[in-house]
């Protein structure tokens, strides 16, 4: 696909969290001011360019942004806040691709069709098909006050302009009697099993998103932040 094809914005955006991941150098278009007004304010202009470009790292994308590096998306937006802090160290270190990163990376997993209600997409985290580390769960506790699991998905059709999201919300794991609906397990039938590695999230799609459409998953672990990546049904 040609560059001039993809709209500026989401180009510009995905550029920078390319570059920020990376450690890389990427040319973007630079406007500048020879009057004296913009020399008077040059301090803030850069305080503000600086804010500008913070903004766009953490701007979600409506569309897969050609060249989509979700591994590199998501550890730019998490090095500028949306990971916390204290897990910063581990998805920068030697094995922050496949032990943190991809870890936190959706797939739609191998699970009986007739399992999964109509309208609902099945979601699994951290594929081992790509040697990433499967996510584990973790109920609250004295020890954890916090748990560990993902409490919200968020769904939404990639396309440009307006377009309906539907959030899924995921209150308790291991599921209480009221909530049991919202998981399924793709291995045995004990969802506690193996520090919760197989348990599968039912999130409900937006009304519209039929097979073959591209879909954003937005979605956030209680323990170690947001992350975003897309799946074609």
């Amino acid at each position: 696909m040609s560059d001039r094809l993809i709209p500026p914005a989401t180009r510009r955006t995905f550029l920078k969290h390319l570059a920020i991941a990376t450690g890389g150098v990427v040319l973007l278009p630079l406007a500048t001011s020879c009057t004296g007004e913009g020399a008077k304010s040059g301090a803030k202009s850069g305080a503000g360019a600086e804010a500008g470009a913070k903004a766009d790292v953490l701007a979600v994308p409506s569309t897969k942004p050609e060249g989509w590096d979700p591994i590199a998306y998501n550890k730019a937006r998490g090095n500028a806040g949306k990971i916390p802090e204290s897990y910063r160290e581990s998805i920068n270190g030697p094995d922050g691709v496949k032990k943190h990163l991809g870890k936190h990376l959706p797939y739609v997993p191998a699970v009986d069709a007739g399992a999964v209600p109509a309208g609902y997409l099945a979601i699994m985290w951290g594929d081992p098909g790509k040697g990433y580390t499967q996510h584990p769960n973790a109920p609250v506790t004295p020890e954890n006050k916090e748990g560990h699991w993902y409490n919200w998905i968020e769904l939404r059709k990639a396309q440009e302009g307006e377009a309906p999201a539907m959030k899924s919300e995921y209150p308790a794991w291991p599921p209480t009697p009221e909530i049991k609906d919202r998981y399924l397990v793709s291995q045995g039938e004990d969802i506690s099993a193996d520090k919760g590695i197989h348990t599968v999230y039912l999130a409900k799609l937006p009304e519209g998103v039929a097979k073959g459409d591209t879909v954003r998953i937005h979605a956030h672990c209680l323990t170690h932040g947001e992350y975003v990546d897309f799946l074609t049904l």
